[in-house]
């Protein structure tokens, strides 16, 4: 039995779809960059910006398969 969640997101062996585009990703990237952030929110924001950049090589590379 697969679930259907809002975004995309599939659990059952049906393939993984991310609700955001590329676009999407590097928006929230080039807002992290001009960001002041605390040193106490340094580890929690390296962690999230390399986890986003992950993603957003695996979407780029998605949606250039598609064109």
């Amino acid at each position: 039995m697969a679930l259907n969640f809002k975004g995309g997101f599939k659990v059952g062996g049906v393939e993984y779809r991310h609700p955001l585009t590329s676009e999407e990703i590097r928006f929230i990237l080039e807002i992290f960059k001009k960001c002041n952030f605390t040193g106490e929110e340094m580890e929690n924001l390296i962690v999230v910006t390399m986890k986003l950049q992950e993603e957003y090589n695996k979407v780029l590379e998605k949606e250039q398969q598609t064109k």
